[in-house]
């Protein structure tokens, strides 16, 4: 039996810019937060990572051209670390269909079975809240 075997292939590694890892350390810290303070329309308040009391309102849009933060950094380079930690926020979660909340992804469940209730199709997500009060459809 053959020992050798394919080496596998080096891809050179490019490093995150400085205010990508700042982004995802703030996810990291403040995801719940920053989930909590969602306004609707793409709209997250997000903590500055060094400013205490400092917050920013970030837009996150599915055209990521009319994304924007407030603070200075987005200003001068039209990128900064509070839009990365809302677009993940924006990744990972979504909002229920029953009662409008943003809730994360894993809290949410997606109706997969015609039923005769008119209040839920197929494809509809919803929290737990929603699904319980709605005699557990899914």
């Amino acid at each position: 039996m053959p020992t050798n075997t394919i080496p596998e292939v080096q891809h050179p590694t490019t490093p995150e810019p400085a205010y990508v890892l700042r982004g995802l350390g703030l996810f990291e810290l403040c995801a719940g937060e920053i989930l909590a303070s969602y306004q609707g329309g793409g709209r997250y308040i997000v903590p500055s990572g060094t400013a205490a009391n400092t917050l920013y309102e970030v837009r996150v849009g599915t055209r990521p051209e009319r994304n924007r933060c407030e603070c200075r950094g987005w200003s001068a380079h039209h990128h900064c670390s509070h839009l990365i930690a809302a677009e993940r926020v924006a990744k990972k979660s979504g909002v229920c269909d029953g009662c409008g909340e943003r809730r994360w992804d894993r809290e949410l469940v997606e109706v997969i079975e015609d039923h005769d209730s008119l209040t839920w199709f197929v494809g509809d997500r919803l929290c737990g809240g929603c699904l319980s009060a709605h005699g557990g459809i899914s």
